[in-house]
């Protein structure tokens, strides 16, 4: 049985295509070298913040559209089709608009539950008629942008700075969601190119702020720094599901306008700080102390000369069928993951019938549960192997098994509740999400597991595949999804049963957590053999923006 020494790396990890998440014990004070470098007044942890907040506008940015979508389209009402129709519900009768009566292609069905008084437009007000078709792709194209550009960010980050490529993306995304509201108005079309724009410069932030971090974060304290940036992608969710419900409501120009105005406007504001405060590497940032710029520089040129190149074997990442557990996880985790993100908010209109403001916060609940699963998925992980429970391999199968099958099972709940038993169907999905995180913890660990000398690559890689489950996921749900009725939504949550338990179970078969013998690092040839590799170098590799405590 092996007994491997664990680094608070490994406690935490990434989710969404972001990189490692944390909980506030976490953030803490490191262990400095010198006491007399500052850390709670450091340029680092100012760094951080500045992060963090990006970070948490990026998202919002990235994903305000899934919740303000619900407002632009108009709904389908009672005194649309009762000019045509004769079936109805005496129960109808004398009123001007019923809040979620659905159409069966002959009558008009009442709701089975919430008021059959007339209701007030302020309600979901919409005002295009955009079939589900087009509200799939418009859904889905912030991920045809989001596939292309990560590659290049990078090449990017290199080039000019991770600074000005974060800075530029940030500008350019506040700017798409400024005019939102007049691409909409003009054309769908229009609308949809913002959105793979928009996507567009979502792939370059992580490169960006990674190259940044490579400069500034000692490795004594890289994993608590950039871990507490990168969880603002979580909260960017949180902020973006539970804000735009109030601003939806707004009793001016149909209110939902205002999301993307609101959310644009912080951007900008954000940005003033971020041209301010925010410098490429410590040698360029003119206020900071001579203590702090030495620490910083000592130590990650230590760290820059142990670094070396060597071929990356691709043939070996095609030819093994670990790396093809990682991508079939990725793939089928992303699928729920980004089928949720970008249609809870529609199913809790359609069939849960919520408010607008109930619909916000319900979506956002799932996101809290989902920060806080996944750093308490890291350190249960992290127990099991301590105490010699649990090998590596056992380990890593053990928490993608929780973090498939158990959502999977909560998934397929979910297709039977209705409006009646709303409130037990937020508790599923609470609960699905949460044990979601356990899969979140296991992903990019065991990319550096199998491969510390070429995690970054596979990282980059199955990253990449997976964004293509939100090109798909999208268009499927709209394609299922017709009239919005339980029966349609059914069967979305019965795929995404089936894909989280295919997923779960691949890797169960095939997964490893053993290193490789293509993917050692060259030092590692002439040691003793070992049961597994150094988790610090692995997860290095995975997360260059990540170094573990040493």
């Amino acid at each position: 049985m092996e007994q491997n020494t664990l680094t608070p790396a490994e406690e935490t990890t990434n989710v969404f295509t972001i990189s490692d998440m944390t909980t506030a014990e976490n953030v803490a004070k490191p262990k400095l070298k010198n006491q007399n470098v500052p850390y709670w007044t450091s340029c680092r942890l100012l760094l951080a913040l500045m992060v963090f907040l990006g970070v948490v506008n990026a998202f919002i940015l990235r994903t305000n559209i899934n919740f303000g979508i619900i407002c632009m389209v108009r709904q389908k009402n009672a005194t649309e089709y009762r000019l045509t129709l004769n079936d109805t519900s005496s129960t109808l009768s004398g009123t001007t608009f019923v809040e979620n009566a659905t159409y069966n292609g002959s009558r008009i069905i009442a709701p089975t539950c919430g008021k059959l008084d007339v209701v007030s437009a302020r309600t979901y007000k919409g005002e295009f008629d955009w079939d589900t078709n087009i509200r799939g792709v418009i859904l889905s194209s912030v991920f045809y942008g989001y596939a292309c550009t990560q590659i290049i960010g990078g090449w990017l980050a290199g080039r000019y700075g991770g600074k000005h490529v974060f800075g530029t993306a940030m500008v350019i995304a506040g700017v798409t969601s400024v005019v939102t509201p007049i691409a909409a108005r003009t054309h769908y079309s229009i609308l949809i190119a913002l959105r793979v724009l928009t996507g567009m410069t979502a792939g370059v932030c992580l490169p960006a702020l990674q190259a940044m971090w490579r400069k500034w974060a000692p490795p004594l304290e890289k994993s608590t720094l950039v871990s507490f940036c990168f969880s603002g992608g979580y909260a960017g969710i949180v902020v973006a599901m539970s804000l735009s419900g109030v601003l939806c409501g707004i009793d001016l120009d149909n209110g939902w306008p205002f999301i993307f105005y609101v959310y644009g406007g912080l951007c900008f504001i954000w940005l003033c700080g971020w041209y301010l405060l925010v410098f490429d590497s410590p040698a360029s940032h003119p206020r900071i102390s001579q203590a702090e710029r030495e620490y910083i520089e000592t130590a990650i040129g230590h760290l820059d000369q142990s670094e070396e190149k060597v071929p990356v074997p691709w043939a070996s990442f095609v030819k093994s069928p670990a790396v093809w557990a990682i991508f079939i996880m990725n793939f089928t985790s992303d699928w729920g993951c980004y089928t949720l993100v970008t249609s809870l908010p529609i199913f809790m209109k359609e069939v849960l019938q919520f408010d607008i403001k109930q619909n916000g916060l319900f979506s956002a609940i799932p996101y809290v549960a989902l920060c806080l699963g996944t750093g308490a998925c890291g350190k249960a992980a992290d127990h099991f192997r301590q105490r010699g429970l649990l090998n590596t391999t056992r380990t890593r199968k053990l928490f993608q098994s929780i973090g498939g099958f158990v959502p999977a099972a909560f998934m397929f709940a979910t297709a039977f509740v209705d409006c009646e038993t709303r409130m037990l169907g937020v508790v599923y999905l609470i609960l699905g999400v949460t044990f979601s995180s356990a899969s979140v913890s296991t992903l990019a660990i065991n990319v550096a597991d199998i491969a510390p000398r070429f995690a970054g690559e596979i990282f980059g890689i199955s990253n990449t595949l997976a964004s293509f489950s939100g090109i798909i996921s999208p268009n499927i749900v709209a394609a299922l999804t017709p009239n919005g009725t339980r029966e349609e939504w059914k069967w979305v949550f019965f795929i995404t049963c089936a894909i989280y338990s295919f997923g779960a179970l691949f890797f169960l078969i095939f997964a490893s957590g053993e290193v490789q013998p293509w993917g050692k690092p060259d030092h590692l040839h002439n040691e003793d053999k070992r049961e597994n590799t150094d988790v610090n170098q692995g997860y290095d590799n995975a997360h260059p923006d990540v170094h573990s405590t040493l």
